[in-house]
C-alpha cells in the first residue's frame, strides 16, 4: 500500500462480534465488552487496549423505557463496564442517543474527530441481552447486574422526538404502528391486495433467511421460506411475526478506528486497514408531514449522497445491507436505488433484523463488522451498510473498502439537509377526511381496532383511531380496501380523535 496516504486518514482496524444463543446470566455490558475483546484481538497486534482513547457504547434497549427496562440492575457508565474489563483508561466515555442509526452515525463523526486529530483511538460496542432478561423474569432468577462508577461519562440522552403529539395520543404507541402505515401506503401505491403484499413481503425476506442461515454469529437457527414466513402468527392485517425485527436477542458487536498514523503506530498491518469511501446522514421529516407516506426521500437522499462522496454507483457495491427492522424499511431504499426487491439479490449481509437478530440500537454494529470482513477478504470491491432509527427517521449511509481512500473527512460535509422536503401541516381539530393509510390490529381480546392516517380536503393531516367498543368499523375495514374513503372525526378528551368510515 502507498506509503502517500495521509497519515491523518480514518481506518478501521478491528471489528468483533459475539452470540449467545444458550441463556446465561451474562448482561449486555458483558456481551459488549466481550466483543470489544474480538475486535482488539481482530487488530492483530498487542497492546491497543491502553491506547484507546475514546469508548462510546451505543444506548441499550434496558435504558429507553418501561417496555424493556430490566429488574436486575444496570450499570451507570456502560464505556466503563467495557474498560475496566478490556483494561482501557479512555479520556472519553460516551453513550449514544436512541436509534439504529447510531452505529454509522457514530462512525461518521469519529471519522471526522480523527481527521482533525481530536481523538487517536476509537472503540464502538454495544450488545442487548434481552433473551438472557426475559428468561430470567420467567424462571424467577434475580441476576445482579447493577455497577457504579465515578468515572465522567457523556449521556447523549434519548435524542429527539420523532413522532408528532398526535401520533402518540391516537393510539401510535409502538414502531409497528408506524412501520404498518407506511407498508400500507407502500401495499396502495403498488396496486397490490393485502394477500399480494404480504405474498411479496414474505419472498423478499426468504432471502434474508437464506443470508442468516450461513451466519455464525445469527441468533436464530433454521431457514425460514416464504410460507413459513407468512404462516407465523399475525401481529397485524399485514405482519407475522417472521416479518419484523426479533429483539429477544443475545449478541454484541463492536469496532475499533485510528488513523493511518496511529495504525502504523502501533504495528497494525496493512492488510487489516478498511478505508471509509462515502459517508452522509439526514432527518427525515414526521411520518404525518411526509409529503408520501410511502417512502422516505431521506433514506434514498442519503445512500445516494454516500454514493456520490465515493465515486460509485450502487451497481459497484459487492456486499450490500439496508436496514431491515420491517420490509418497507428494505423496499424504500432498495426501490429508490434501483434495486430489485424479489429476492434476485441479497440486500443484507447478515440476514436481517428477522433472522439474524434485532439487537436493538446496535444491530447496524453487525453490518459493519461484516462490512469490515467482507472488504479485507474482497480487496478490489466495497461494502455498503444503509442503517435507519426511528420510523425511517433518522438515517446514515457508509461505505467501505480496503482500497485507499483519499476523502478528507475532516472537511467533508456529511449531513443532507431536509430542506428540500415538501413538508404537510398537522391539523389538530379535523371534523372531515379521507383515508391516505391506515393499519388494523388486534386487541388483547382479540378484537381488532384500526388506527388510520388522515387528509384533510385541504392537504392537512392527522392521526386518528376506532373508538373503544367500535369493532365494526375495523372490520369492515379487514373486509374492505379504505384508502381514499372519506372519513368523519369526532374529537375526545386528551386529544384524542376517533374515526368512522362514510361507507
Amino acid at each position: 500500500m502507498s506509503n502517500d496516504i495521509a497519515d491523518n486518514t480514518p481506518i478501521l482496524v478491528g471489528a468483533g462480534q459475539v452470540v449467545q444463543r444458550d441463556v446465561s446470566a451474562t448482561s449486555a455490558v458483558q456481551l459488549a465488552a466481550l466483543a470489544s475483546e474480538a475486535a482488539i484481538r481482530d487488530c492483530g497486534v498487542s497492546g491497543i487496549a491502553s491506547q484507546i482513547d475514546t469508548i462510546s457504547v451505543t444506548r441499550l434497549f434496558p435504558d429507553m423505557g418501561k417496555f424493556w427496562a430490566s429488574k436486575w440492575g444496570r450499570s451507570n457508565n456502560p464505556p466503563q463496564s467495557i474498560a475496566r474489563r478490556i483494561g482501557a483508561d479512555p479520556l472519553h466515555r460516551i453513550y449514544t442517543q436512541t436509534g439504529g442509526n447510531e452505529p454509522q452515525s457514530r462512525v461518521i463523526e469519529f471519522a471526522a474527530d480523527i481527521a482533525r486529530g481530536e481523538r487517536k483511538v476509537v472503540l464502538l460496542s454495544g450488545a442487548e441481552a434481552l433473551k438472557n432478561q426475559r428468561s430470567a423474569e420467567r424462571e424467577g432468577l434475580a441476576p445482579d447486574w447493577n455497577e457504579a462508577y465515578d468515572e465522567a461519562l457523556e449521556d447523549r440522552g434519548m435524542g429527539e422526538s420523532v413522532a408528532t403529539r398526535q401520533e402518540v395520543r391516537n393510539g401510535m404507541s409502538n414502531v409497528i404502528y408506524y412501520y404498518a402505515l407506511i407498508e400500507q401506503a407502500q401495499r396502495q401505491k403498488l396496486g397490490r391486495t393485502v394477500e399480494q403484499h404480504r405474498a411479496a413481503m414474505a419472498q423478499l425476506l426468504e432471502s434474508f433467511s437464506r443470508v442468516a442461515i450461513d451466519n455464525p454469529y445469527a441468533q436464530f437457527e433454521g431457514f425460514r421460506s416464504a410460507q413459513d414466513i407468512l404462516e407465523a402468527t399475525s401481529l397485524s392485517h399485514l405482519y407475522t411475526r417472521n416479518m419484523i425485527a426479533r429483539d429477544g436477542v443475545n449478541q454484541g458487536a463492536a469496532l475499533l478506528m485510528c488513523s493511518v498514523g496511529m495504525a502504523r503506530e502501533l504495528g497494525i498491518a496493512e492488510s487489516r486497514w478498511v478505508f471509509i469511501h462515502g459517508m452522509a446522514e439526514g432527518r427525515e421529516l414526521d411520518l404525518s408531514c411526509r409529503d408520501d407516506p410511502a417512502h422516505s426521500p431521506m433514506a434514498a437522499m442519503v445512500a445516494r449522497r454516500a454514493l456520490e462522496v465515493a465515486q460509485l454507483d450502487v451497481e459497484a457495491i459487492g456486499s450490500l445491507d439496508i436496514y431491515s427492522c420491517f420490509p418497507c424499511a428494505i423496499t424504500t431504499v432498495a426501490e429508490q436505488l434501483g434495486l430489485p426487491t424479489d429476492g434476485s439479490r441479497a440486500l443484507t449481509s447478515t440476514g436481517g433484523l428477522p433472522f439474524f437478530g434485532g439487537p436493538g440500537n446496535n444491530y447496524s454494529m453487525h453490518a459493519l463488522a461484516e462490512a469490515v470482513g467482507w472488504a479485507r477478504r474482497n480487496p478490489d470491491d466495497y461494502a455498503m451498510v444503509t442503517a435507519n432509527g426511528g420510523m425511517l427517521s433518522k438515517h446514515a449511509s457508509g461505505i467501505y473498502s480496503t482500497r485507499p481512500s483519499i476523502v478528507d473527512w475532516g472537511l467533508q460535509e456529511t449531513t443532507v439537509s431536509n430542506e428540500s422536503l415538501r413538508q404537510r401541516r398537522v391539523v389538530a381539530d379535523p371534523r372531515l377526511g379521507r383515508i391516505v393509510s391506515y393499519t388494523v390490529h388486534f386487541g388483547a381480546d382479540g378484537n381488532p381496532y384500526a388506527i388510520m392516517l388522515g387528509e384533510t380536503d385541504t392537504g392537512e393531516r392527522f392521526v386518528a383511531r376506532t373508538a373503544a367498543g367500535d369493532v365494526s368499523t375495523a372490520k369492515w375495514m379487514l373486509a374492505n380496501d379504505p384508502t381514499g374513503c372519506s372519513v368523519t372525526v369526532t374529537p375526545a378528551d386528551k386529544e384524542k380523535l376517533y374515526f368512522q368510515v362514510a361507507k
